[in-house]
């Protein structure tokens, strides 16, 4: 989505710079002579020409630099903002020294009018034209200070993003120190200034400036593919846990227990199944994941370990005999933690069933309660 809208309006020029109208400087004149001579030499030095800079160069339309001009372009430019800032400083500190200067005998007289009767009009005109002074004085030096800061933001800003083709807002947000959103507004004034040519907006759906080329993917879409990354990701150490499982039932001998082993896969199986079809049940499964399956692979790849010796010795035997025996306990906590998730399932279903007859009850589908005992009546 372009949002860069260099479009002319009364306060803009084609090229998105600042506008100052005719009727405003005709008004700063009225108000006060020093407001209307500087907003007089703010609309003469206005930039009214189209630039397309980047990066201090001029493009042609492949995107490559066509020579110097789009550099002296924004040189000029920053001279130009920086006379405007020192007429603006000086013609408000001149204006605010002679508001600050008569406001007192305009006060005084003023006064002196009031406690004689006469001539307040004079006098109440007197304090407004000091006190219009004084307005204009500040008014122009808060211009003064505002384009100062606007030019810093710019370069901070076009720093920032230096060379790239595109930046998330976020990213540039963090390295300014502001909040996304006025980032946003820092960055559409560099676009309308010009910063990196008339091809830079910003891209709402992935929140991000282009300054050239294609947009980056939108937040949709990089959440699509976190999301497919994590599920293959997941599906990989599923097959990993089976094949591991597989891989012990083939070293471990002996029918029983090797069963036992082929009964805890197919539960294992049956499980991430599951957690694969509905991963909302992954969270009900924190435990089992984390701690129960691993042990149980930790004591099979020891029962396998202790198998490989060859050596029937009492301790090799005992501890043999105790994994053999946990496996019942392991293969019956297996077969509960399968039971417990079809329940949590049955129990959605029951309240999906539940409620859909409840609406069709309310729309007069099905027979309900009330209607029962008024036909049996």
């Amino acid at each position: 989505m372009n949002q860069n809208n260099n479009k002319k309006s009364m306060f803009r020029n084609s090229n998105g710079t600042y506008h100052i109208p005719g009727v405003f400087i005709l008004i700063g004149f009225i108000i006060n002579p020093m407001l209307g001579i500087g907003l007089l030499v703010a609309r003469l030095f206005e930039e009214k020409t189209d630039s397309d800079s980047r990066d201090g160069r001029a493009y042609d339309n492949g995107n490559k630099p066509a020579g110097g001009t789009g550099k002296k372009k924004n040189k000029s430019k920053i001279e130009k903002n920086r006379l405007i800032i020192r007429i603006l400083t000086v013609l408000g500190g001149l204006t605010l020294f002679v508001g600050i200067t008569t406001m007192p005998d305009s006060v005084q007289y003023l006064i002196w009018c009031i406690t004689e009767g006469d001539f307040i009009r004079y006098g109440v005109e007197d304090v407004i034209g000091s006190t219009c002074w004084v307005v204009s004085g500040v008014a122009m030096l808060f211009a003064a200070w505002k384009l100062r800061e606007s030019g810093k933001m710019r370069d901070n800003i076009a720093a920032v993003v230096g060379r790239t083709d595109n930046m998330p807002i976020s990213e540039i947000a963090d390295a300014l120190g502001v909040s996304q959103k006025k980032a946003m507004k820092y960055i559409q004034n560099c676009i309308e200034y010009g910063i990196w040519g008339k091809s830079a907006y910003i891209d709402m759906r992935s929140d991000s400036l282009v300054v050239r080329g294609e947009a980056p993917m939108s937040k949709k879409e990089r959440e699509a593919i976190k999301k497919a990354e994590k599920e293959s990701k997941d599906l990989d150490e599923y097959e990993q846990v089976l094949k591991e499982l597989r891989d012990l039932n083939d070293r471990i001998p002996g029918e029983d227990f090797s069963a036992k082993i082929s009964r805890l896969e197919d539960l294992t199986a049956k499980i991430f199944d599951l957690i694969h079809k509905y991963p909302e049940m992954q969270g009900k499964l924190r435990k089992f994941i984390n701690y129960y399956l691993p042990t149980s692979l930790k004591l099979l790849r020891n029962y396998a370990q202790l198998d490989a010796q060859g050596i029937d010795g009492e301790n090799i035997t005992d501890a043999k005999k105790k994994i053999e025996n946990t496996m019942d306990t392991m293969i019956s906590a297996f077969e509960k933690q399968l039971d417990e998730l079809f329940y949590s399932r049955n129990v959605d279903i029951s309240a999906e069933i539940a409620t859909m007859e409840n609406l069709m009850k309310a729309d007069g589908l099905i027979e309900n309660e009330f209607t029962k005992s008024m036909k049996q009546s």
